[in-house]
Parts: C-alpha cells; structure tokens; sequence
C-alpha cells in the first residue's frame, strides 16, 4: 500500500474563510504553546527531564479545551493532529534529519486544518464538508484513486485548496527495467539525456525578474504596518506563485514523459543546496539560475512516478563527469572546451557536452548496477603524460 495525494481548488464562503482564519491562529498557538512545552521538559536537570509524547499532550487538550473557548470552536481531531505533526518533527529532530521545531509566527507560517479521520468529512455533489465549516464548493478536475484517508484546507495567498490523501495498493507485478536512461541536468539546457533528446531551460525566474524587482520596489516604499504595503507583498507573492507553477508545470511534463517511456532513469547525485549557497554573491547569477531549473524538484518527482509506474530511479555519483569521455572513459579537463563542446583530447571523440555528460552517467550506471554489452568495463581513468596527450586544445582542433 502506497498513498496519493490529490489536491483540488475550493472556494469557501467570506463567514468560512473568516472562521478558517480564526482557527489558523489558535493552531498556531496551540503549536507554539505545545512546543514550549516540550522544551521546559528538555531543559530540566538529567534526572527530571520529560521527554512529551503526542499522546500525552493529547490528553491534556481535553483539558485545555474546557479553559479556551476559542480553542475549542477548532474540531478536535484537527488539534489532535496538529500536535501529531509537531511530535513527527521532533522525532526528526532526534534522528537528526531535521531540525528543531520553532514557533509559528503570524503571517509568515502556514498551519493546515487537517482532518485525518475518514468519517468526519466527505465528498458529494454540494463540494468538500468540512467539520463545523459545512459545505464548500469544490472543482474536481479528476477522480480520486483508492481510499480516501485525510483531508487537509490549506490557504495559498489568495486561494483555496482541499488536499486529499488516499490509500492506494501497490502494482505487484514484477518492475520493469528497460528501457535505460540517463538524464543530465543543466543551466543552458535544462536535460540532456543519453538517447541524444535536449531540452532547453525556459528560465522561468529570469523572464519574471523585471516585474519582481519593480513589485518589491513598491513593497520597500510603502509604510510598514500600512494596507497599501499588505497589498503589495501580496503582489510579490503572487509573482513568485506564478513562476513556481510555471515551473513545476515543465517538470511534471518532463518526468510524466520520461516515467511513461522508461523503466529505469539514471541521474546524478547532487547537492543542489549546497552548489547553490557555493560562491556567494559573487556566482549570485549561477546559483539563481540553479535554483530556477528546479534539479531537486525533477528527481523528485521522477521518484514517486517511477514508483508508481513500476520503474527505477538510480542515482550515481557525478564527480568528473563533465570531463570524462563516453567512448573511452579517460578524464581530462580540457576535453570540455565550452558549455557545450566537448571533443577528448585521447581519442578525439566529439559530442554536445551535456549529452556525453548523461552517456558517462549511464555507463556508471551500467557498471555498477546494469550490465549493458557495448560499454567500457573499466571505470573513468586519468589520462596520463605516457599517453603522450597534447598539452593544448587548439592542438586539438587543428587536426
């Protein structure tokens, strides 16, 4: 058993987006007061700390409830998952794959109304019923796949969704593994792979910059506290919602394509946020136009869609890959001679850079995890003075 998650746009009454808001800040502080909680616990002497779990906190809300009225308008099982989550973050926190919980602040943290009780809430011709909101007009632009589980409302600047996770079975039939691809991300061209396809960039961000730097512009002048300035951030949020859709509506058509056509995806292990904190202001340029392409998101939802189809993700490490030749597995610098040339200074082997870059990554693969017949057995070696290699490209290029 797996889970999906569907996400469709509601359109709730101004009495129950009013309410909606009115429960987003007693969630917030039953979040903050909740995570207080735990740290005094924490900060105790050795012998009297108490380690809080979510389910004592959850008695104690019983409690709680009969002191705050306005707490208590909030559906039960709404606050009962909220300190699920919380209890989920700091186990996290524990394992160290995360880190410490903070505080929700106004404004700038977004709290969804989950109900994770099947029962409370259903679906009909009237739209979404929500406990205690009653019903919501909902567009359904598809239909749900297995058991419906949780429903979370959750609010995007200006707009409304219900979130939908549904219990699904797995396909048990055995996975498919060919065909094999292997995907080179970039800047210039947003993925080459290794059957020869590229595909450019759209450079979603950049295209925007101009109307951003104009909306913030507005946003730094206006008097802080003031409605005019509300207004205008609100117009910056809405700049960066479209680019990110923009965006992810490019990624999901790419890997829908490539979850469809293969059974395995080959790409390569990268740690996007640290290349792109890497240089600082001064690759500013480089590490947004990382950040704009999306790599993570890509891998990301390749993942789960190769999951669900029954293909394969590999990961493999990309060290020197932009520099070793697809034909005879030698590695040198100058056999990248620009972004998009490369031409080995061994063998004289000439390709677009990006597309030998994801024939080097499908041969890792090959050797490692996929024996394929047609590729070099050895791993990517340094070409050595004995191979008497020139020293310069142009030497290269004038035979």
């Amino acid at each position: 058993m797996t889970y999906k998650t569907f996400r469709f746009r509601v359109y709730p009454s101004a009495e129950q987006r009013e309410q909606v808001g009115q429960w987003s800040n007693s969630l917030r502080f039953l979040w903050n007061l909740a995570n207080e909680q735990r740290l005094l616990g924490l900060t105790k002497p050795r012998g009297e700390r108490k380690f809080y779990r979510a389910f004592d906190q959850i008695n104690d809300l019983t409690e709680l409830r009969a002191e705050l009225s306005w707490l208590a308008e909030v559906p039960r099982n709404v606050c009962a998952q909220l300190l699920v989550e919380l209890d989920k973050s700091w186990q996290r926190c524990f394992k160290k794959l995360g880190r410490q919980p903070r505080w929700k602040r106004k404004g700038f943290d977004r709290i969804p109304l989950c109900e994770p009780h099947p029962k409370t809430w259903r679906l009909d011709n009237d739209g979404l019923h929500f406990p205690k909101l009653g019903p919501m007009r909902m567009v359904r632009h598809r239909p749900l796949e297995g058991t419906p589980k949780t429903c979370s409302i959750v609010r995007e600047i200006d707009q409304w969704f219900a979130v939908i996770s549904c219990e699904v079975e797995m396909d048990t039939s055995p996975p498919r593994t060919e065909p094999v691809v292997a995907l080179d991300r970039g800047v210039v061209l947003l993925v080459a792979d290794s059957d020869g396809k590229k595909i450019e960039n759209p450079r979603h961000l950049k295209h925007s910059l101009v109307r951003l730097a104009r909306a913030q512009r507005v946003v730094s002048r206006r008097q802080k506290g003031s409605k005019n300035r509300e207004k205008a951030k609100v117009r910056v949020a809405k700049l960066h919602r479209r680019v990110r859709r923009q965006r992810e509506h490019v990624l999901h058509e790419i890997s829908t394509a490539y979850a469809k056509s293969h059974g395995t995806v080959i790409v390569e292990k990268l740690n996007v946020k640290g290349m792109a904190a890497a240089g600082g202001a001064r690759k500013a340029s480089l590490n947004r136009s990382i950040l704009d392409a999306g790599w993570g998101r890509l891998v990301e939802f390749l993942r789960y869609k190769l999951a669900w189809s029954g293909g394969t993700l590999v990961e493999v490490p990309a060290a020197y890959s932009s520099q070793t030749c697809s034909r005879c597995a030698a590695v040198d610098p100058r056999s990248r001679l620009s972004q998009s040339e490369f031409r080995c200074v061994v063998c004289g082997f000439v390709e677009h850079a990006d597309l030998n870059a994801a024939k080097v990554l499908k041969s890792r693969a090959n050797r490692s995890v996929l024996p394929v017949e047609g590729m070099p057995p050895e791993g990517p070696r340094r070409s050595r003075k004995r191979l008497s290699v020139p020293r310069r490209s142009s030497e290269i290029l004038s035979q």
